[in-house]
């Protein structure tokens, strides 16, 4: 006695939903993806043209001490002093370089407050920790 199933396995397969699916995920990752603002620091790299060298004697050294004391080629000095003795240090230089050195133990808000001097008055900031 022979059996029959009246339900049939079929054995293909429609791709037409999968591939509107693919298409639709597509758009998304490529909308998505131009949204996406890198995190990267801008970096200014010297060009093939720019020949102009600072020494190391024109670059003024200011070293952020715990405690908030602030130094500038080791002369102690307060926050509100700093805009000027750098301006008067920087005066007729092209591209007026300031290079902070920060101690271990000295917050950030401290060399961020150093970088907003420099920044109002378009100085370049080489920053390095002892």
């Amino acid at each position: 006695m022979a059996l029959k199933s009246k339900n049939r396995v079929l054995d293909n397969f429609a791709m037409s939903g999968m591939t509107d699916i693919v298409f639709l995920l597509l758009i998304f990752f490529m909308l998505t993806s131009t949204l996406i603002a890198p995190n990267a620091l801008k970096m200014l790299l010297p060009s093939r043209g720019q020949v102009t060298i600072q020494t190391e004697s024109q670059i003024p050294t200011i070293t952020i001490h715990s405690g908030s004391r602030i130094t500038v080629d080791g002369q102690t000095i307060s926050l509100n002093e700093l805009g000027p003795i750098l301006e008067n240090k920087l005066s007729g230089i092209q591209d007026p370089t300031i290079k902070v050195l920060t101690a271990p133990s000295v917050s950030v808000g401290d060399a961020v407050q150093i970088m907003n001097v420099a920044a109002e008055r378009d100085y370049t900031v080489v920053l390095k920790q002892l």
